[in-house]
């Protein structure tokens, strides 16, 4: 994957590997920016911005004060910035994914992350998957994570539908997936409203899992 490779996401049911993608509205993933340094969460809601796979709901610093708020804005993952310690407690759907400093419970990443790697991994991490540094251990056992986002498998899509899921997710727009493929913007947004009704998706983002979980994208 050359300068793209990011990390290695363990599922608690499965082993993927991790590649820049994200997904997009109208079920984005809700994200708390917490930590100290304002300027950082100023800049991490910046990189962020224009990416459909999410939307920042909120940000502040760490403190007594943080659960209440991050529970306030029903956010879906708390990107935690730095050495910003790790909220809590929190509600049970709620993920924590770290941008540099040490890992605080569910996942992290290094801080020289880009916007669709960050976006990608907000989006797994939401999921219900592990982001973890190259080389890390993956876990044993048997698979206890949540269920396949679709029971349909990927024979079912013709070979543009699936350039444009892998397309998507790699965190491409509609109208980037167009540039790629040289399509008009109309015929892709047919392409992804038919390949999420044949694999009974409810949305991109649940696309984007998918990619990973039937290994339609995989590392180059």
């Amino acid at each position: 994957m050359g300068e793209r490779d990011l990390s290695v996401l363990t599922a608690r049911r499965t082993t993927l590997q991790m590649i820049p993608g994200g997904a997009a509205a109208p079920s984005a993933v809700r994200v708390y920016v917490l930590g100290a340094d304002a300027l950082a969460r100023g800049g991490i809601r910046a990189l962020l911005t224009g990416q459909p796979a999410v939307h920042v709901v909120g940000d502040g610093e760490p403190g007594p004060a943080a659960p209440a708020e991050i529970t306030a804005t029903r956010a879906d993952v708390v990107l935690a910035h730095g050495a910003a310690p790790a909220p809590g407690p929190l509600p049970p759907h709620c993920r924590t994914l770290t941008v540099g400093g040490s890992e605080p419970g569910h996942g992290r990443l290094p801080a020289t992350a880009t916007a669709p790697q960050l976006a990608s991994a907000l989006v797994l991490a939401a999921a219900g998957y592990t982001v973890a540094p190259p080389g890390a251990a993956r876990p044993t056992g048997p698979p206890t994570g949540p269920p396949a986002v679709s029971g349909v498998g990927p024979e079912q899509l013709t070979d543009r539908e699936r350039q444009v899921l892998r397309l998507m997710a790699d965190g491409l727009s509609n109208a980037e997936i167009a540039g790629s493929l040289t399509l008009s913007e109309h015929t892709v947004k047919t392409h992804v409203q038919n390949l999420l009704g044949k694999l009974r998706l409810r949305n991109r983002v649940h696309a984007v899992v998918y990619a990973f979980e039937t290994g339609l994208r995989t590392p180059r």
